[in-house]
């Protein structure tokens, strides 16, 4: 048994990249003396193509359109179609049939001054990409999920015209699921004096054995220094600040270019998810008395604990991990990280009572993690999916440069991530082709031996589909141990001194309810993480055909989805995402019930022989089923109420046991007629706890539409989610896939149309045309600030239905 594993007590904090916030944009002031952070979204130029040329300063870009970051090509319509999708896509259902290419952006940067240092940061970029400076070569990155700096002073000319340029080559074969292609997420740029705080140099640590009325926090910080300043003169001044309220400050002298201090925090607010705390670090450096670089850090004080005895400790308090899987794609924005679309999505799977992601297989967005830390989301971030030896057919993936690349992609990886309070663990991989053999346990060894020189305040994780004797030598690297579809193992490699601590990093959503026991069983297993949580773009019909025999050839084009999501990817609860309430006892729909489609939903039909264990019972929230009048339908209900009674208009059509002996499940066979299906919990007693209701819809005749926010910032990059619903006459909500038709947006003021999806997984459609079909009733529009205040009129229309609009105004 790993000696690390005994209340291994850990601590760490935040460091929140508000890149939407912290970062002024050129219609703003700077808001830190003598520093500046400028967001840089706005006017680039893009240009689809590959020429030597668009590296010049002086090439002429007029011509090439305009784009605003985050900025996606591959979820773009294909020059000549009216879809993103290609039946010819070399990566086929591994990217959904989306595409990759080369693509180049330039941007004119604003004035320069000479004696300043500049430093470019982007946050991850898909992928390949060389960056220029006034036609030189100032870097390259080849990984596209880690963030990256440049120092582009030693290429500027001030007071002249300079120009960046960026040549991004999505190669293919790099991916086995969405990846998308781009600046997809935030690029800033620091102007900053000769000596400065280094951006991602500082750390704030709360420090191992804190009590509940006290913290000590640990604060290191890396200075870069002008040979100058290096003879003295410069004080480090730096105060801890809750709600803006300044609650100390510490000032001490420069004498090297790393600084280390402790802060005590008396009464502290912990972060946790029910109450994520968030502390500001405000730093500033100072030279003979006079302020010359300042930055702020946002931060959690809070405390991570591994215990056989007692699971996962957060506060020195258990927790159960409730985790889902999620890729990093937001369907019709593609892999852009619009910081709404990244906050709308943690706060949707906190809402459907996850508590947990694990970020597969690659490190997320900035913008996701402040979500996380600002909403109290807990994270596994995962670096990669390949060591040494490539993924299937992949020769592009992480192993093509995994050799000379994995430290100063791993260094990357912390540094800019050390101070979330959110990340929890960081995971070195998933499934990893060599984790069978000496090479891999090597490697893995190697791997953790670095990380925790970075970081040593947080457990460190793999995702194994490997268990038992076999992968002892493996494991023994990682603190904790992820478990991918291998839950015979549990107790035997608990016993065997294997792993002490694990967890299900994988899971079958249709298995949920055994991989749980486990969970509430063994305080060893401390959480769960279904495979998947959220739908995305990739390993197209996963979740509808399974896999084949040989691993390869899911369903053919016109799939693009997975379709194994507990949550669809327009953020929709799937049957399975309900049964999830009752699983957990969330306290919220303790009873929910769904009909078998009487034939498959989608084409093609199912084949018994793949492997398909991703998929998930053919159920659905609708008692609409034209052409079944007076045959049986099968009804699942789940409840977490010992009994459950089912009414068909009125009528008792029967009772059954549920509860936690039967699953939380009770399953009943009913004539179908039209009219209103309810379902009842029972508490022991038989009284009624609660009720679902289904009703028959008539043919579409109207169409709803709503907003889930209620601001829109007229700054040129906020968004809006826009659900639309098709409805009859009575206001029901259309669901039979028979009623689903074309819907045409148009959007006219202060916002554009941005996109339109339907989370249809078979579909190939265009997210930018103004047009789509509904899926089983619903449409999402996503609109985007034009940059000016006013009205924003967004209207819908169909064949033969009542239009609707929506009226709202751009602050």
């Amino acid at each position: 048994m790993k000696t690390q594993h005994t209340l291994w007590l850990v601590a760490i904090t935040l460091l929140v990249l508000f890149g939407f916030t912290q970062c002024r944009t050129t219609e703003q002031t700077a808001t830190q003396a003598n520093a500046e952070s400028l967001n840089m979204y706005s006017d680039w130029h893009f240009m689809l193509d590959d020429n030597p040329e668009f590296k010049q300063a002086d090439f002429n870009d007029n011509t090439w359109r305009r784009v605003t970051l985050p900025h996606d090509w591959s979820i773009e319509d294909i020059p000549g179609t009216q879809s993103p999708f290609s039946a010819a896509a070399k990566d086929a259902y591994n990217t959904g049939y989306a595409v990759g290419g080369t693509g180049w952006y330039r941007k004119h940067l604003p004035g320069i001054d000479s004696g300043k240092q500049y430093l470019l940061e982007f946050d991850g970029v898909y992928m390949n990409a060389t960056v220029y400076v006034n036609g030189q070569e100032a870097a390259q990155h080849y990984y596209g999920y880690t963030g990256f700096q440049v120092d582009i002073t030693p290429f500027l000319h001030p007071g002249q015209g300079n120009v960046v340029a960026v040549r991004v080559h999505n190669n293919e074969q790099n991916s086995r699921w969405y990846s998308g292609s781009g600046l997809y997420r935030q690029v800033t740029l620091h102007t900053l004096s000769a000596s400065h705080i280094a951006r991602w140099g500082t750390s704030v640590i709360t420090q191992a054995g804190n009590q509940s009325d006290s913290a000590v926090l640990v604060v290191n910080t890396a200075l870069q220094r002008d040979e100058i300043d290096k003879a003295g003169g410069l004080t480090l001044e730096q105060a801890v600040k809750l709600n803006g309220k300044t609650l100390l400050t510490q000032r001490v002298p420069v004498s090297s270019d790393n600084i280390s201090q402790t802060i005590n925090i008396n009464q502290p607010h912990w972060w946790e998810p029910a109450s994520p705390v968030l502390y500001t670090l405000s730093q500033r450096l100072l030279k003979d008395g006079e302020v010359i670089d300042n930055m702020d850090t946002r931060f959690g004080i809070r405390t991570v604990a591994l215990s056989p005895e007692q699971g996962f400790l957060l506060n020195n308090k258990p927790v159960l991990l409730k985790g889902m899987n999620i890729h990093h794609d937001n369907y019709l924005l593609g892999a852009a990280a619009h910081p709404k679309a990244e906050r709308r999505k943690v706060l949707s799977i906190l809402n459907a009572g996850y508590n947990a992601v694990r970020s597969a297989h690659n490190p997320p967005s900035s913008a996701f993690l402040a979500a996380a830390d600002e909403l109290g989301l807990l994270v596994i971030s995962e670096a990669f999916d390949a060591w040494n030896k490539r993924k299937w057919e992949n020769k592009n993936d992480y192993s093509f440069v995994f050799s000379s690349n994995w430290q100063g992609d791993l260094t990357d990886f912390i540094a800019r991530d050390i101070n979330h309070p959110s990340v929890v663990m960081w995971s070195l991989g998933n499934e990893i082709p060599e984790q069978g053999d000496a090479l891999g346990a090597q490697t893995a060894k190697q791997l953790t031996d670095f990380v925790r020189k970075l970081d040593a305040s947080r457990p460190l994780t793999v995702g194994a589909n490997m268990s038992g004797e076999h992968a002892r030598a493996y494991l023994s690297a990682f603190d904790v141990s992820g478990y991918n579809y291998e839950p015979g193992n549990y107790v035997h490699d608990f016993n065997a001194g294997i792993s002490a601590v694990m967890y299900g990093s994988e899971t079958y959503s249709k298995d949920a309810f055994a991989y749980w026991q486990y969970v509430e069983d063994y305080p060893y297993v401390i959480g769960d993480f279904v495979w998947t949580g959220w739908d995305y773009v990739g390993e197209a019909s996963i979740g509808w055909t399974g896999y084949a025999p040989e691993w390869a050839g899911l369903a053919p084009f016109p799939w693009t989805l997975a379709y194994t999501g507990e949550i669809d990817v327009l953020g929709n609860w799937r049957p399975a995402a309900f049964y999830r309430q009752v699983l957990w006892h969330t306290g919220q729909h303790g009873i929910s019930a769904f009909v078998q489609s009487p034939s498959p939903s989608l084409s093609p039909t199912p084949n018994p022989t793949w492997y398909d264990y991703w998929t998930f019972p053919d159920i659905h929230p609708s008692w609409s089923w034209p052409g079944q009048e007076g045959k049986s339908l099968e009804v699942t209900v789940y409840s977490v109420y010992p009994g459950v009674e089912l009414w068909l208009n009125n009528t008792l059509i029967g009772t059954a046991q549920a509860g936690k002996q039967n699953q939380y499940i009770a399953k009943f066979t009913v004539n179908y007629v039209h009219g209103t299906l309810v379902a009842k919990g029972l508490d022991i007693s038989g009284n009624v706890q609660e009720a679902w209701q289904l009703t028959t819809a008539g043919p579409a005749t109207a169409i709803a539409i709503s907003r889930e926010d209620q601001q829109l910032r007229a700054d040129g990059l906020d968004i809006n989610y826009l659900p639309i619903q098709l409805l009859d006459e009575a206001g029901n909500s259309i669901y039979h896939w028979e009623q689903d038709q074309a819907l045409t947006v148009k959007v006219e003021g202060a916002a554009t149309l941005m996109a339109l999806g339907n989370a249809r997984p078979d579909s190939a459609e265009s997210f930018k045309q103004p047009f789509r079909h509904t899926f089983r009733g619903k449409l999402m529009a996503v609109v985007q600030s034009t940059g000016t205040e006013g009205d924003v009129v967004v209207t819908v229309s169909g064949q033969g239905l009542k239009p609707a609009s929506i009226r709202f105004n751009a602050q």
